[in-house]
């Protein structure tokens, strides 16, 4: 049944015409870099892609430039485009280079165009020497060729390096502007060297700069005029504050909103130098005053959303919460412009005020709204299930309240999900969102199939600020578990399950695709209950995080640690469903085993899963070029049949190696984890190509 799915979904995309056909082409760097440039001269001439464009000459020039300009761009700084066109039965060429020169009569028509692209001798960075900076101790030598040439990598090619004179310019930018972090606010570069060698494109580039001296905060003071009245304090600060934009731009913000609050939207705010005063060594200490002009008091008279007619405003003005009458606090209206994007149903949501001037002025939120019907088609691959595909619906605003449905179908050679989700955001005008959800798993393993039906009904608070994520959920499921041998070991196969769950997950990632440094946290607690509707008692607390940090440049370590455990007060073999023991093992926990194979197992070698269990992950990656890393890693788990972690448990560990490739969705993964103390049914070792980060 699932074989004949998968015929019938690639039967579906193999019938979808494509039709019409491009008279632009590029050709000469590739198959995937000329169809880049081919969609680039489509867009910027705004002709469709599969469509036939008029090819006159202004837009075949035209196309002529472009090319030469995004060859430069591109770090070759002597390109050459050959244009090939039809002109009924002949063919004729011309040649475009630096410096560009029109080769085209006005009246020049063709019937199909291709563009060839030699590209030349590619500029790149072969070394950067920045001179002048050496005391400063917070740049290191390392830290400053990195503005110039990237870094992380072991090997890092000419494609990342490409030198052009506007990336120069740029990157001498970038560390200007981090001298200027530090303090040293008058840097400068005094002297500019660039030797290029014309044959084999390498570039070697010389600064000199010149620091100035260390600028740090002397006396501040703040004057307010409020309504005519003048009032000029001194501000006490630390010893040694250095004095740096973020710190200026900090001080004026914290003033600037204290009259926004106040109700005086026209505020202005004012900065000089009252002085400089040299300091011992080469630190200037500069005296600052910041002037506050509040203007005149504010009421608002009113809040009006206009555009998107189909959402209701009782929802708009539910999250907006502003009052006519009140004094008009600008943090408060840009608050309710940031919580009317939070809907997720606008594109866009502008803001300004009606009059502009005045001391009644109302608020007009301008609503753009976002695609409302989105259609998804999914496709994946896992070592255990093989291929996955599927489609995600979802239908944003369906009744004009901000509410959205989505439904999720899934199939793949082991298993079959369905889902289907209603939540409403921001309940009440709060950050709280709420759900209901159905879902639908029928899944093959290793030595029995599981089957569970479900609906859930639960809340949800995100913190922005620290991105902490709380839940609490009901849900009521059934879960089947069909064994082929049920008599070595006896577990609940056929239970209604009813819980309360609770989840808290904490991640501070910088990249959650394919994370390089920091952290992520998360728990869960179900209680399951016959008090609740089910026919089972248990509680089951699952809980893990993960840390990422770099000990080179081009060296990262990855560690993640996971734990779980089930318990009942009354009996275990009657009470805890066998869906929901831990099974382990699989291209994202033990590598050495296919999905579920790291389990316990009973006297027939079927797995029967855990009630307890850890998991500790390490893995040192290394990135060979940008896209590519080779990664080691120790893989083990500790189980326990029955039970806490004890006597009974049992423990399993792999080691491996494997190559990534980094994509948008998250690294492709090719690994090979071998086992280390394997049983005797288990394999030497499994090979894993999957996509994602594995935790």
């Amino acid at each position: 049944m699932r074989c004949r799915l998968f015929i019938i979904f690639f039967g579906l995309l193999a019938a979808i015409p494509l039709h019409g056909q491009s008279n632009l082409k590029v050709r000469g760097l590739g198959f995937l870099k000329d169809r880049n440039l081919q969609s680039r001269l489509a867009f910027l001439h705004d002709v469709e892609p599969k469509k036939a464009a008029k090819l006159d000459a202004a837009l075949l020039e035209d196309s002529a430039f472009l090319l030469l300009e995004q060859m430069k761009r591109r770090g070759y700084e002597q390109p050459v485009i050959e244009g090939r066109f039809r002109v009924g039965e002949t063919i004729e060429s011309f040649q475009w280079e630096n410096p560009y020169a029109i080769q085209l009569d006005v009246d020049f028509r063709a019937d199909h165009a291709e563009f060839i692209i030699e590209p030349g001798v590619l500029s790149y960075y072969s070394s950067v020497t920045v001179e002048g900076i050496e005391e400063i101790v917070a740049l290191e030598t390392k830290k400053v060729e990195r503005f110039f040439i990237p870094g992380g990598v072991l090997f890092s090619g000419k494609q990342s390096r490409i030198f052009t004179m506007e990336n120069l310019d740029r990157r001498v930018g970038r560390l200007l502007r981090a001298l200027d972090d530090l303090g040293y606010r008058a840097a400068r570069v005094v002297d500019q060297q660039v030797d290029a060698d014309e044959s084999s494109g390498a570039v070697a580039v010389r600064l000199v700069v010149e620091p100035g001296r260390l600028h740090k905060v002397g006396e501040v003071t703040v004057e307010i005029d409020r309504e005519g009245r003048a009032d000029a304090r001194e501000v006490r600060l630390p010893e040694n504050v250095i004095l740096t934009r973020d710190w200026e731009q900090a001080q004026r913000v914290e003033l600037r909103n204290a009259a926004y609050r106040a109700g005086y939207p026209d505020a202005r705010l004012f900065s000089e130098v009252v002085s400089d005063v040299e300091a011992e060594g080469n630190v200037m200490r500069r005296n600052l005053r910041f002037r506050v002009e509040y203007g005149e008091k504010v009421q608002l008279a009113g809040v009006e959303f206009r555009g998107d007619p189909d959402t209701e405003r009782s929802v708009l003005k539910r999250q907006a919460k502003l009052k006519s009458g009140e004094v008009l606090d600008l943090i408060g209206v840009n608050a309710a412009q940031r919580k009317l994007m939070g809907l997720g149903i606008f594109q866009e949501v502008g803001l300004r005020f009606e009059p502009a001037n005045g001391e009644r002025r109302t608020a007009v939120y301008e609503l753009t709204p976002s695609q409302r019907k989105e259609l998804q088609l999914r496709a994946g691959w896992g070592s255990y299930e093989q291929a996955r595909l599927g489609f995600r619906w979802e239908h944003r605003n369906p009744w004009g309240r901000a509410h959205r449905y989505e439904v999720e179908v899934k199939q793949s050679l082991k298993s079959t999900l369905g889902d289907v989700t209603y939540s409403v955001p921001q309940i009440f005008g709060t950050d709280l969102s709420a759900y209901l959800n159905a879902d639908y798993s029928s899944r093959e393993e290793l030595s029995f199939d599981r089957t569970a039906r479900s609906v859930a009904a639960g809340t949800s608070l995100q913190f922005a600020e620290s991105g902490l994520r709380l839940s609490t959920e009901y849900r009521l499921s059934k879960e089947t578990a069909d064994r082929d041998n049920t008599s070595v070991f006896q577990s609940q196969e056929n239970a209604t399950v009813a819980s309360v769950i609770l989840r808290a997950a904490i991640d501070r990632r910088n990249d959650f695709l394919a994370p390089s440094s920091g952290y992520s946290l998360f728990a869960s607690f179900k209680v399951a209950s016959e008090l609740l509707g089910g026919n089972v008692d248990f509680q089951k607390l699952e809980f893990g995080g993960s840390y990422h940090f770099a000990i080179s440049e081009s060296t990262l370590v990855h560690i993640g640690l996971r734990g779980g455990t089930i318990v009942s007060s009354a009996d275990a073999a009657t009470n805890i469903p066998f869906n929901e023991r831990f099974f382990l093992g699989g291209e994202n926990s033990v590598r050495g085993y296919v999905e579920g194979g790291a389990a316990p197992l009973d006297a027939n070698r079927d797995e029967i899963g855990a009630e307890s269990y850890i998991l500790g992950n390490l893995e040192i990656e290394q990135r060979l070029f940008r896209q590519f890393s080779l990664v080691a890693f120790v893989d083990g788990v500790a189980n326990s049949p029955s039970g806490t972690l004890g006597s009974d448990s049992e423990g399993l560990y792999s080691a491996g190696m494997g190559l990534r490739y980094t994509t948008p969705v998250g690294p492709l993964r090719l690994e090979y984890g071998h086992n280390l103390n394997p049983r005797d049914s288990d394999p030497d070792g499994t090979l894993h190509f999957s996509i994602g980060f594995p935790f």
